[in-house]
Order: structure tokens, then C-alpha cells, then sequence
């Protein structure tokens, strides 16, 4: 198998100071797989320019090395063209590469990676805009904007600023006044939420955790709509889904769609995508792309 890998030096537990032995930690876990690859860095600015020129080499697969932020643009890049694209898992969390099977571990993702096959699956979309985990509107990009100024400020570690920044958001408790509607007319709502959670894929079946992936295959977003007004009202729901899944709590509306649109009273919102967060006008028009994305995994 022969692989071009791009280290992204920006991304989770990846140091920019330590480059050189990032790449020569990936290179050695690549070659102990029996893997033929060529390493190297890349500025992601430049994201689109570095996966089409390391497509370019002929290899199996572009491997990204980073965390869910550099994996989501990559597959911008990637969906929708013959692209097969590679993950090794190097983030903070790694929803998409444990979704795909892949282990955290570089060595045994090596392996894993070596031992792989490409398949399609889906990618979500929001106004043009690529995901393959998530989008997020309300108290999530909330979060994610104090936690990113506790980072620069402070400089903690996601997982450190994470809790702090919660406590914040549920200070302020920000709700949205929104019509959700689907092109078919099996969806129509209209809420006052602090929370809606659109998936790229099916979540929580019977034996998997919350917030885990049975499916990225299923051709549909898997949308859940918080039902609730209360800062409290948020945190118990929050914890019956953590601890008896989102089938039974009672104040978590779930559905699925192939599209959807969501309309405000505001002409932009603050959307979060794959953990990044941007503004985006309304309506937020969203899509499932079936099969968009050629990926290699176990």
C-alpha cells in the first residue's frame, strides 16, 4: 500500500516545535505496517492545494494526521471526486476516526490503515459547507467560542477549558427562536431551543454510547431538537441521554431527514462544524450527500 500523509502541526496533541519527530514517529508506525508512504507537513490554510497535489502522486489514499477540524476540511476536498482519503487519528477527541474503527493509538491505527479497504459514506452539509461529524447551533458554538478564549488566554488545553466553559454558557443560556422544516413536509416545527444537533449518520442504537455512530453509510442526518427553556431543564436532559441514551429522554425531539432548512429571526447564526466554529446566514439549508466521500478504514 502506498500512502501520502499530511501532517496538520496545529491540530490537538501535535506540536509545532516537534515536527520533525511527529513525522518521524508517523513515518516509523507507517513502515512497521509494512506501509510505503511519504510524510510531511502542510499549512491547513491551504488544505485544497495540499490534497490535490499529494492525490496527484497516484498513492491508495491521502492520510490526514490531525484531529476532527483538519479530517472535516479535508473531506470538503475530498467529497464528491475519486479522492480516497486516510485518517490517523492525532486530535484531541477523534469522533470521525473511532466512528470509521480506527484506533487512537498511532501504531495500532497504522496498522489498522494497512490493513484497510476503501468505502463510500456520507457527508452532511450546511449552505455549502462540508461536515462528517456534526453541525451545531446554540449552546455548543456558545461553548466553543469561550472555550477557544480560555485557550488563547489562559493557555489550557481543550479538555481543561472545556467544563469551565460550560459553567459559562449556562450562565448566559442562549435560546434560538426557530422554524425547522423538511422539502417533504414530514418535518415542520417551530421551537424555542437552546440546543439542535444535526448528525452526519445514525446515533445510538441499542449498543453503542451516546453520541457514537452505528452507521455513516445511511444516507440521512439524524437531527435532535433540545425541548426545553430552562438552564436545568438542559442539564437533566443532558444527563438521562449520557446515561439511558437519547431514545428515552423525554425533552430531546429526534428525526430524520435527507434535507432540512432552519430559519431565525436573525440573518446569520453561529454554527459549529466539526468542532469549528463559523457564521453562517439564514435560512440554514442542509443536506445529506449519499456516498460522497471514498474513505479508508478497517
Amino acid at each position: 500500500m502506498r500512502l501520502q500523509v499530511l501532517v496538520n502541526c496545529g491540530a490537538g496533541s501535535v506540536d509545532a516545535d516537534e515536527a520533525d519527530a511527529q513525522v518521524a514517529d508517523i513515518e516509523r508506525a507507517l513502515t512497521a505496517a509494512g506501509v510505503d508512504a511519504s510524510v510531511r507537513t502542510f499549512d491547513p490554510r491551504h488544505m485544497d492545494e495540499e490534497v490535490h497535489k499529494a492525490w496527484r502522486e497516484t498513492p491508495d489514499a491521502v492520510v490526514v494526521a490531525g484531529g476532527d477540524g483538519t479530517v472535516g476540511s479535508a473531506a470538503a476536498v475530498a467529497a464528491g471526486s475519486e479522492l480516497v482519503l486516510g485518517v490517523l487519528p492525532l486530535g484531541t477527541f477523534n469522533h470521525f476516526a473511532r466512528d470509521l474503527g480506527l484506533p487512537t493509538d498511532l501504531d495500532a491505527a497504522a496498522v489498522a490503515l494497512a490493513g484497510g479497504t476503501s468505502r463510500a459514506i456520507d457527508v452532511g452539509e450546511v449552505n455549502g459547507r462540508v461536515f462528517v461529524n456534526n453541525s451545531v447551533i446554540g449552546a455548543y458554538p456558545v461553548m466553543v467560542d469561550i472555550r477557544d478564549d480560555l485557550r488563547e488566554e489562559r493557555g489550557w488545553g481543550k479538555v481543561r477549558a472545556v467544563p469551565v466553559a460550560a459553567f459559562h454558557v449556562l450562565r448566559r443560556f442562549p435560546l434560538h427562536r426557530l422554524t425547522i422544516t423538511s422539502p417533504d413536509g414530514a418535518v415542520r416545527r417551530r421551537v424555542r431551543t437552546p440546543f439542535v444537533f444535526i448528525g452526519n449518520g445514525s446515533y445510538d442504537d441499542a449498543d453503542s454510547r451516546v453520541g457514537d455512530r452505528c452507521a455513516l453509510d445511511g444516507g440521512h442526518l439524524c437531527v435532535y431538537v433540545a425541548d426545553v427553556v430552562s438552564r436545568w431543564g438542559l442539564v437533566r436532559t443532558a444527563i438521562h441521554a449520557l446515561l439511558r441514551g437519547t431514545e428515552t429522554a423525554t425533552h430531546l425531539d429526534r428525526f430524520e431527514v435527507t434535507e432540512l432548512e432552519i430559519r431565525a429571526r436573525t440573518g446569520h447564526l453561529r454554527v459549529a462544524i466539526d468542532g469549528e466554529v463559523i457564521s453562517l446566514a439564514t435560512p440554514l439549508r442542509y443536506r445529506v450527500r449519499a456516498g460522497a466521500l471514498h474513505v479508508m478504514a478497517p
